[in-house]
């Protein structure tokens, strides 16, 4: 007869860049509530200023997908560059928030106090993602693969 022995099980430390992700993935699925209102309930949010569901639907969306590509590249390629990983971040996280304005006011895209952090915003995002996909090619390179 055998005895069952428990096993400790380890567990490795998440990545920040993984934990991000995953708090942007969580936020995404608690905004699907604010979107649910926007659409049965819009009425109810413009009490509150917001115009556009349609941007509401963005953000909610953005913040889910980018959330989730964030935690596949922090996986992915585990220990990517410190500065890749900054990028991506905040890339990540300001580019899903920059639709939020734009529920309360269309007219921001037009105005440079909206669209010069946005760019920046397109900036870090590209430099991350891109940064993540040069990082693998690079260490698959180095193992001889291609």
């Amino acid at each position: 007869m055998s005895t069952l022995v428990a096993r400790p099980v380890v567990h490795r430390r998440p990545d920040a860049l993984v934990v991000s992700g995953l708090t942007e993935l969580a936020l995404g699925a608690l905004t699907g509530w604010v979107y649910t209102a926007a659409v049965k309930q819009p009425s109810l949010l413009r009490k509150v200023g917001i115009n556009s569901p349609s941007r509401i639907r963005q953000w909610h969306l953005d913040l889910g997908m980018l959330g989730a590509y964030t935690v596949v590249c922090g996986l992915a390629v585990p220990d990517a560059p410190r500065g890749v990983q900054a990028a991506l971040a905040v890339g990540a996280w300001t580019n899903a928030m920059s639709f939020l304005p734009l529920a309360f006011s269309e007219d921001l895209m037009n105005r440079p106090v909206y669209l010069v952090p946005v760019v920046g915003s397109f900036i870090a995002t590209s430099t991350g993602f891109a940064g993540m996909a040069v990082t693998a090619w690079r260490r698959r390179s180095a193992l001889g693969l291609r």
